[in-house]
């Protein structure tokens, strides 16, 4: 990953480019996700959270659909 600095262009906005492109690329979330060790029991539970909040925030607005359009309604 490389960005030209521009003539006349001064550090700090340069340094903004660089890092809104760091964010964009998702460089940064990898590297905060490696900087610990995690056990592969942990990344487990974590993922089988993250799925279960999903699932509910699902559920409940389907809920709100149906309870809105009736019963026959389904996606």
């Amino acid at each position: 990953m490389a960005i030209i600095v521009r003539e006349n262009e001064a550090f700090e906005s340069a340094w903004r480019r660089f890092t809104r492109e760091l964010i964009s690329n998702g460089v940064l979330e990898e590297l905060k996700d490696r900087a610990y060790y995690k056990k592969p029991s942990v990344e487990r539970t974590a993922l089988r959270r993250e799925f279960k909040k999903r699932k509910t925030k699902h559920h409940r607005a389907m809920r709100k659909i149906r309870s809105k359009y009736g019963k026959g309604f389904s996606m």
